[in-house]
């Protein structure tokens, strides 16, 4: 008998709107008449007000609120984590998100990093598509002492949900610590100063790359783009879309491989600096003709296998980078 597919992404709810009927609305308007009118008997006068008495005036909603300048600066991590992806945003108000987390291996060198770094929450995690180089090291993430926010997962159909053992862990490691989880839609997140855009393919196929949630983040005039495993066919779609694909940065799709970063995307995207997250491995990832192509676009080309674990700082005036193993 095949193994049934359980817990999908719910969508999101929409808040409850409570409407009293015309007898209660009747009901509760006398019953505050009378509370009303039992407190006049009591005070005959005004209560006085102490001068000293702080105010609990409350400004108007409708006020715009100046954004306070604290120094600090929003922060891109791509973190190495050998054959796989994990991506770290820390906006410049501390709010964090996680994009995968690498094979079930690395979930520890995760943990360790964002202890590193003082975070004790995560906002989101997105968990871009269900593979085990993307998602195995976030169930030992969600299952840390961090405090996870709610988890972003792709709406898979029922047909394609896989069973494997990494992701049906992941899934347990969620309910176990009782994270709220979304099916990813179309949306942008105010994000610190920045904002972020989640972008959802439209797919339905056995090909789990495709469902790969895409992240797009700006700041400060500087801008991201998280690519997932997407490949050429969804490339295209976004391209056709009109959606705005041009940033600074590119975490260039699947690693590299031949079956993504097409001449059509990537003349929409035209990258500054190009990231490629990639370990020892047996697929021919990057694949030569690929890191070609990305040469005609930047010679600011970045590896995690050869420099490490790559952070940009954002600032007013662009961006630094830094690597783990010099620059």
């Amino acid at each position: 008998m095949p193994k049934t597919h359980r817990r999908r992404p719910p969508a999101r709810r929409k808040k409850k709107q409570y409407r009293l009927s015309l007898p209660a609305a009747l009901v509760l308007i006398c019953a505050l008449f009378i509370i009303y009118a039992g407190v006049e008997h009591f005070f005959v006068e005004e209560p006085e007000v102490l001068a000293d008495e702080p105010s609990t005036t409350t400004a108007s909603t409708d006020e715009e609120v100046e954004p306070t300048d604290d120094g600090n600066s929003a922060t891109v991590h791509f973190i190495n984590v050998g054959q796989g992806d994990g991506e770290l945003i820390i906006a410049d108000d501390g709010t964090t998100m996680l994009i995968d987390s690498g094979e079930a291996e690395y979930g520890e060198t995760v943990i360790e990093y964002l202890n590193e770094l003082g975070i004790t929450r995560l906002d989101y995690v997105v968990a871009t598509h269900p593979h085990s180089d993307h998602i195995g090291g976030l169930r030992k993430v969600i299952a840390s002492d961090i405090e996870i926010g709610e988890v972003i997962m792709p709406e898979i159909p029922d047909e394609y949900v896989p069973t494997t053992n990494s992701y049906e862990k992941l899934l347990d490691a969620i309910e176990e610590k009782g994270c709220p989880v979304y099916a990813a839609e179309n949306e942008t997140i105010q994000f610190g100063s920045g904002t972020l855009r989640i972008i959802v393919p439209e797919y339905s196929s056995d090909n789990l790359n495709n469902y790969s949630i895409v992240v797009r983040f700006d700041c400060e005039g500087s801008s991201f783009l998280f690519t997932g495993d997407i490949e050429k066919a969804i490339e295209t779609q976004l391209v056709e879309s009109g959606i705005d694909l041009d940033v600074d940065v590119l975490k260039v799709a699947h690693h590299g491989s031949s079956t993504s970063s097409s001449y059509a995307f990537l003349d929409a995207v035209t990258p500054e600096y190009c990231v490629i997250e990639c370990g020892d491995n047996s697929y021919n990832h990057p694949n030569s003709d690929v890191v070609t192509r990305l040469e005609q676009y930047t010679e600011n080309i970045y590896r995690t296998d050869i420099d490490g674990t790559v952070v940009f700082t954002i600032t007013g005036s662009g961006l630094s980078i830094t690597t783990e193993n010099g620059e």
